[in-house]
């Protein structure tokens, strides 16, 4: 699926793949070292290898609008592009304006490339999101970069920004382990991340959804994963939250 996308969107000659892509990579990993820029896990593209992609592209052909939130280079939304969803149905949000400026090195795409990308802090104000724009919002590798506290405001403020119908998703994956807790990591902002387990992360969901004042329904399938450099296997988690009935 990435070379698809490499070869014949960026039309970057297969010989020269690798070496493109781990050029890209490490000026990446020197702009902020985290363990999935290290493991290439955005050659992924996370969103297309979702169970509710063919519902996703069918929901954007029809002219709803999809938030990449920690877009990193925007790969997903070119995917998204590259498989027929409309430019102007997607938006991407990622802290870092060089993660998004190496993303026109990596899909040589620059000029052409035409969905908007925000640099901005999600926890503080984003311009061009507003509450209620987005019928789905994507969140990969996001969410367990921070604190309990921290996801805890995220989590209400994405699910605050989908529209307030019965079917608004909020959809993504992130790290997965036995047993929740806090963990020390310099990725993280405030040098602490809460990783999840199931039950830990539908709680969170539960929670956030009722301070929020929305009901939803929250799935989660395991899978496995890369080792992100921890004492504990890490494995993964994808996370579909659906609100199940409009807000009275």
């Amino acid at each position: 699926m990435s070379t698809d996308i490499l070869t014949q969107y960026s039309g970057i000659p297969e010989p020269s793949l690798v070496h493109h892509v781990r050029a890209i990579r490490d000026k990446a990993f020197k702009l902020f070292p985290y363990p999935c820029i290290g493991l290439y896990s955005f050659l992924a593209f996370s969103i297309a290898r979702s169970p509710q992609y063919p519902e996703i592209l069918r929901r954007l052909k029809d002219g709803e609008a999809l938030l990449d939130l920690g877009c990193c280079f925007g790969q997903d939304l070119r995917r998204l592009v590259f498989d027929g969803a409309p430019p102007s149905s997607l938006t991407g949000v990622e802290l870092e304006q060089g993660f998004l400026d190496l993303g026109y090195e990596l899909l040589l795409d620059r000029g052409r490339f035409c969905v908007p990308l925000i640099a901005g802090d999600f926890f503080g104000p984003v311009p061009g999101l507003r509450e209620g724009s987005f019928d789905m919002v994507h969140v990969a590798f996001f969410f367990h970069l921070f604190s309990w506290d921290e996801q805890v405001e995220a989590v209400a403020k994405a699910l605050q920004l989908l529209k307030p119908k019965k079917g608004s998703m909020l959809f993504g994956r992130q790290v997965r382990v036995e047993k929740a807790g806090a963990i020390k990591h310099p990725a993280s902002r405030s040098g602490e991340m809460f990783w999840h387990n199931v039950k830990s992360w539908t709680g969170l969901i539960a929670l956030v959804s009722k301070q929020v004042g929305v009901e939803v329904d929250c799935q989660v399938v395991c899978y496995e994963g890369g080792n992100q450099r921890s004492t504990e296997a890490v494995k993964m988690m994808r996370f579909v939250v659906v609100l199940s009935q409009s807000p009275a």
